[in-house]
């Protein structure tokens, strides 16, 4: 069982992170919630029907915050994520609203309003419902867009309390990417991936870079995270090109390889906290550039490293 958060905003993007979202849920033992958040507090705005039914039609006389979230609804409906619905009974809760559907399987899936700073509230519904994995849809580097997108891609990468999966060119069906030097961070990226194994549809690339002058202790440690996810991904029918690179710039020979169109997956950096944030890791130097989709593995290094000294089982 894995509970995914999904962040929307109403905007065309975000109906791509949904779009992900249920793919997730038909093929795993998913749990959906989508949340929306919105700046300063409730106060300025004329407040939602409390606890009474309210039709999804009447989307257009809401609050902006639950007329996303209808709309939203209403999508997840049409994708069958959540049975059909036209009316919700809307709640208050700290810092905003709830509504609660119905999923598919019987489950709920609830449908967060909140008030805030953006981390700040991604960070508590993490923290107080356990979610594995937040999914949110952010456009591709542009002129125009780069400076705010990287601004929030790289406070998530550095600051949320949960993995990432930060949606653009790639989908559910593209290419996946998985960066496997033998460090750490990279082995963290396979307990995730053993939970999203059967969603993905092609076989995963594995992609190691190697330096000219890299160390052999370094080495021996990529080939050995290669073989053993090797042996992994080929048990689950599963494993695709293996990628060997190698020059002057890792960053450019792995956007290279990427394109526009896939799943890159990493791990985040175990460095120094202050490095990570004066210096950068290669994780935020992919996220500032790609246009392809990221996966960043945020799990626990205690969990990865019980895991990876065992055989890889799904």
């Amino acid at each position: 069982m894995i509970d995914i958060l999904v962040y929307t905003d109403g905007s065309p993007e975000a109906g791509k992170a949904v779009e992900f979202a249920v793919t997730f849920q038909k093929h795993l033992r998913a749990r959906l919630a989508f949340i929306t958040i919105r700046k300063g507090t409730s106060a300025g705005e004329v407040p939602p029907p409390i606890g009474e039914p309210v039709p999804l039609e009447t989307e257009n006389q809401m609050p902006e915050g639950i007329k996303i979230l209808f709309q939203t609804a209403a999508k997840a409906a049409r994708m069958g994520a959540i049975e059909p619905v036209d009316q919700v009974k809307i709640r208050e809760i700290p810092n905003g609203h709830i509504f609660v559907c119905r999923a598919s399987d019987g489950g709920r899936v609830p449908f967060y309003e909140c008030f805030g700073h953006f981390v700040d509230i991604l960070n508590q519904k993490i923290d107080q419902n356990q979610y594995k994995l937040f999914i949110i849809a952010i456009a591709p580097p542009s002129r125009l867009k780069r400076v705010l997108a990287q601004s929030i891609t790289r406070k998530l990468a550095l600051d949320l309390h949960t993995s990432l999966l930060v949606v653009r060119g790639g989908g559910p069906d593209s290419r996946y990417l998985v960066c496997a030097d033998g460090s750490p961070s990279a082995r963290r990226q396979f307990p995730l991936l053993k939970y999203l194994l059967p969603a993905i549809s092609r076989p995963l690339e594995l992609v190691w870079f190697k330096y000219p002058d890299a160390e052999p202790a370094l080495v021996e440690a990529a080939e050995h995270c290669l073989k053993m996810a090797s042996d992994w991904l080929g048990t689950e029918k599963k494993l695709g090109r293996i990628h060997r690179l190698s020059g002057p710039d890792r960053l450019e020979a792995i956007l290279e390889v990427a394109g526009d169109e896939s799943v890159v997956c990493m791990g985040a950096s175990l460095r120094h906290d202050v490095y990570r944030r004066m210096k950068g890791s290669l994780p935020l130097q992919i996220l500032a550039q790609t246009k392809s989709s990221v996966l960043l593995a945020k799990l626990p290094p205690e969990v990865d490293s019980e895991f990876f000294q065992k055989p890889f089982k799904c």
